[in-house]
């Protein structure tokens, strides 16, 4: 996991997970907003599947201003959706490039058929 900074159990940040592609579904990045648990249980067809956080962030303005304080799930199933959305957000680019640093350890459908 990506110690940046190194957070608490605290409902203002946003953890990203990975879920690997299966038969029938794409990997996907799952991103949490006001997620205060460092694992999800990922309900499944055949059985629930716990992912650990690969990167934590505090919650930038605008995302608390858009989410105040529900639980969002995001789903990507391409690192370009998930960079169209922090753009968005007008998150910084620091911020950004050290998330896409996991693109080569956690491949999306958009690379699988590059």
């Amino acid at each position: 996991m990506m110690p940046l900074p190194h957070p608490i159990a605290c409902s203002t940040y946003v953890r990203y997970f990975y879920l690997p592609a299966s038969n029938d579904r794409y990997a996907e990045v799952i991103e949490v907003l006001n997620s205060n648990s460092d694992t999800v249980k990922v309900p499944m067809r055949e059985e629930d599947v716990e992912l650990e956080a690969f990167f934590v962030r505090p919650l930038s303005g605008r995302e608390l201003e858009a989410y105040k304080k529900a639980e969002t799930w995001k789903l990507f199933n391409s690192w370009e959706e998930l960079k169209q959305d922090h753009f968005r957000f007008d998150l910084p680019d620091e911020l950004l490039e050290h998330l896409l640093r996991f693109k080569g350890r956690f491949e999306l459908h958009e690379e699988m058929t590059a």
